[in-house]
C-alpha cells in the first residue's frame, strides 16, 4: 500500500474516531440531564410524600401551573421516574457500543499509524 493511501485511510479513522467520540460526549450530556430529571422528580416525590392527601397542590405545565389532587400529580412523578429509568438504561447500553466502537477505530488508527513510521 503507497504512503498516501495510508495517509488518506488514517485520515479517515481519524475523522470517524472524532465523530463517535462527540457522540459519546453528547451521549453524556444526555445522562446527566436524565439523571438531573431523575433526582428532581424524586425529591418533589418525597416532599409531597409528607404532605396530607387532602393538600393542594400544584403542576407546573411549561409556565403554567395548574391544580390538581396529590395522587395525580404523585402519579406523573413516578411515570417520570419510571421513564428515566428506562432512558437511562438506554443511553447506557448506547453509550457501551459506541465506545467498543472507539475503541475499534483507535485500534485501527493506531496500527496504521504505526505501519506509516515504520515505511
Amino acid at each position: 500500500m503507497a504512503e498516501e493511501e495510508k495517509r488518506q485511510i488514517a485520515r479517515t479513522l481519524k475523522q470517524e474516531y472524532d465523530e463517535k467520540q462527540a457522540r459519546l460526549r453528547n451521549l453524556e450530556q444526555q445522562k446527566r440531564a436524565v439523571e438531573a430529571s431523575l433526582r428532581r422528580a424524586a425529591f418533589t416525590a418525597a416532599q409531597l410524600d409528607e404532605m396530607p392527601e387532602d393538600v393542594r397542590t400544584y403542576r407546573a405545565v411549561g409556565k403554567a401551573y395548574f391544580l390538581q389532587p396529590k395522587s395525580a400529580i404523585m402519579g406523573h412523578l413516578e411515570e417520570a421516574v419510571r421513564g428515566s429509568d428506562g432512558e437511562l438504561k438506554k443511553l447506557s447500553s448506547s453509550r457501551e457500543a459506541l465506545a467498543k466502537a472507539a475503541d475499534s477505530l483507535r485500534g485501527e488508527l493506531t496500527e496504521v499509524v504505526a505501519s506509516l513510521r515504520r515505511g
